[in-house]
């Protein structure tokens, strides 16, 4: 199998990725070793938001020019709009303290100076803004109402669906699309070998060959594979798994209906947990959430599902139940006095649903989806987007955290930009160097070995 770019990973940056490559024809190959949402593409909240990014950061460039590119999107296709679960709700940052809310107060500030209109509400205009809000004396909130929520799982799908559509777009997926090795050319201009589960090294018809760009896009596994191709292991300590949970829940009977996106400032510690709410498309609560590097492990735990919704039970009082029973469930694992998870398997994409028993939950839980994935958190908080010196083409988009949703259209662009200029110095191929489409430099800082050196300056 051979194409002008094999992609390894279909999470949304990989998606995004091969969405503009075959946009500027050239064909792709997509290897997927567990299938869509398998990571933490299926475990995001789906806010596409600018009003907890520092403005004049890359971060923000990124995610400013993604937000952009998704605007166009789907102002120019309805059709996607609706399949994304596209929602105009606004976001809200939540302050819980006087010395949170006076921070509030100045990120209002900096947002209104380069043009994002936000909106700083003390209580009680928070109380009419988001009835469903408690909040103690001294918490405040600040509306930017600019800021949007998608359903992640739904664009994921809608993304590969529009990848299919093309005739240069192949897929691999499933067990045999594992990655097991990855053979770079032996000489500039030459091709990337990657060796799969149902593949061999002895031909690249047995394998898959990247004609001209090999790019790992898999999430926190990217660093693993780059080490391994590079054989500079150094690279698999940049990215760390940070597991997150997410949970869905129908939202309290009685309650008043989440009209915003809603964030807390901080989080809370050992384990950190941060209060975060949304109401999907089809009225259920996201809530969350939670984030700990507890290695590779994806297995939903009862104490974090606990915490997460006691945290949410401050600002959501109605999800005092849940928050109960949650503990319950909790405390019986605990002990051993439970099933040794309970859980029942619910779900194609990694969800998972407590039962309408389980200790002492009773109904409070029933239908309580957890999903858990494993952000791929980068070494100084910025991904790595480009291409891997000593390595011509070894492309690397990987790090984004919780960011990929919101960082994805514009990270798809970038790299299309570094490989056809990589295209244009090796082949004659494409737009020439000096072309100004194929400018990268605003986002230098993005750049693999430029990331690798700020972490090893950085104090351990």
């Amino acid at each position: 199998m051979v194409a002008d770019v094999v992609i390894v990973g279909a999470g949304i940056v990989g998606l995004f990725a091969a969405r503009e490559l075959l946009r500027q024809r050239m064909s792709v190959t997509l290897l997927e070793r567990k299938g869509l949402c398998a990571g933490a593409t299926g475990a995001g909240q789906g806010y596409l938001w600018m009003a907890h990014r520092m403005p004049g950061s890359t971060g923000w460039g990124l995610a400013a020019r993604s937000i952009a590119l998704w605007r166009r999107m789907v102002e120019a296709d309805e059709a996607l709009r609706s399949a994304v679960e596209w929602q105009d709700c606004g976001s809200l940052l939540v302050s819980t303290t006087p010395a949170e809310s006076a921070s509030l107060s100045e990120r209002q500030l900096a947002l209104n100076d380069v043009g994002l209109r936000a909106t700083y509400l003390d209580g009680g205009r928070l109380a009419e803004a988001e009835p469903a809000l408690a909040l103690p004396r001294g918490g405040a909130g600040l509306l930017v109402q600019a800021d949007t929520q998608i359903n992640g799982r739904a664009a994921a799908h809608v993304l590969l669906e529009r990848c299919r559509a093309h005739e240069g777009f192949r897929e691999l997926m499933g067990p045999e699309a594992e990655v097991q090795g990855v053979e770079l050319a032996a000489a500039k201009g030459g091709a990337h070998v990657v060796r799969t589960a149902g593949g061999r090294w002895v031909a690249a018809a047995a394998g898959v060959t990247a004609r001209h760009a090999l790019v790992l896009s898999a999430g926190v596994w990217s660093g693993g594979l780059l080490a391994g191709a590079t054989g500079e292991a150094g690279w698999g300590r940049l990215l760390q798994p940070r597991r997150g949970h997410l949970l869905e829940l129908a939202a309290p009977p009685g309650a008043a209906t989440v009209r915003h996106g809603m964030m807390e400032m901080s989080y809370t510690k050992p384990v950190d947990i941060t209060f975060t709410a949304t109401t999907t498309v089809t009225g259920s609560l996201l809530i969350g959430s939670s984030r700990e590097f507890s290695g590779w492990d994806t297995t939903p735990s009862p104490p974090i599902v606990a915490a997460i919704l006691q945290r949410s039970a401050l600002f959501l009082p109605g999800l005092q139940p849940a928050a109960d029973a949650a503990a319950e469930v909790a405390a019986a694992h605990a002990s051993g006095g439970g099933t040794a998870m309970p859980y029942g398997r619910g779900g194609a994409e990694g969800g998972v649903l407590y039962g309408s028993g389980g200790g002492g939950s009773g109904g409070a839980l029933a239908g309580l989806s957890v999903r858990v994935g494993l952000r791929p958190y980068a070494t100084g908080g910025l991904p790595l987007v480009g291409p891997v010196e000593g390595a011509p083409g070894l492309f690397v988009a990987a790090g984004h955290e919780g960011s990929g949703l919101c960082m994805g259209p514009a990270t798809g662009e970038l790299l299309s930009r570094h490989i056809r200029k990589h295209m244009a110095a090796t082949s004659g191929e494409g737009a020439g160097g000096g072309d100004a489409s194929l400018d990268t430099r605003s986002f230098d800082e993005l750049l693999p070995d430029v990331r690798r050196r700020a972490a090893l300056a950085a104090p351990s």
